[in-house]
């Protein structure tokens, strides 16, 4: 199998998460959506289905930092806007059925290797967010507890804007914060 099929397993692992949370990630739906043959999952993934979510994991995480990095920011309220729209992206662009893998996976059961990497995603995200406000003016101290609330904030207006199907949720915390 070449890279291009693991990278495939990996993102479509990352994908179920966020649509159905641990629990509804299963190697016989990724391999169904990525066409790969049963006898790819341990040749890719010697450790199995919990190697695969780690991976899923990291991706999802990785893929977050990169677009909090992306966001065009001037002011604190652009930081705000450009981290809601990556989420409205994520569940306008899934017609409201993915939210946050890391959701999905605190959410999934008490495996603890779980939640201390979903706890490093989410501890990610934040550090990234306080850096982006950081350059634009704000405290350090500040930065950090804007972060953490705007994670929070967005956390819970994804799943209600997925309950919702609309992101009526994701534009009251924009209106609001800050």
């Amino acid at each position: 199998m070449s890279e291009s099929v693991r990278d495939a397993m990996i993102n479509q692992a990352w994908f179920l998460i966020a649509e159905r949370g641990l629990e509804g990630m299963s190697m016989r739906e990724v391999l169904a959506r990525t066409g790969a043959p049963r006898g790819s999952v341990y040749h890719h993934f010697p450790r199995g289905r919990a190697e695969l979510i780690e991976l899923a994991l990291d991706r999802s995480r990785e893929w977050m930092q990169d677009q909090i990095a992306a966001i065009p920011a001037r002011t604190a309220k652009d930081v705000v806007s450009g981290y809601l729209d990556i989420w409205r992206r994520v569940v306008e662009g899934s017609d409201f059925r993915a939210g946050c893998a890391m959701a999905g996976v605190t959410t999934g059961g008490p495996d603890s290797v779980m939640l201390d990497r979903a706890q490093a995603a989410f501890t990610a995200t934040g550090g990234s967010l306080a850096a982006r406000f950081e350059e634009v003016g704000v405290t350090p101290t500040e930065a950090a507890q804007r972060a953490t609330l705007l994670v929070i904030a967005a956390e819970g207006a994804v799943v209600l804007a997925r309950a919702w199907r609309n992101s009526d949720p994701l534009d009251l915390v924009g209106t609001h914060f800050g």
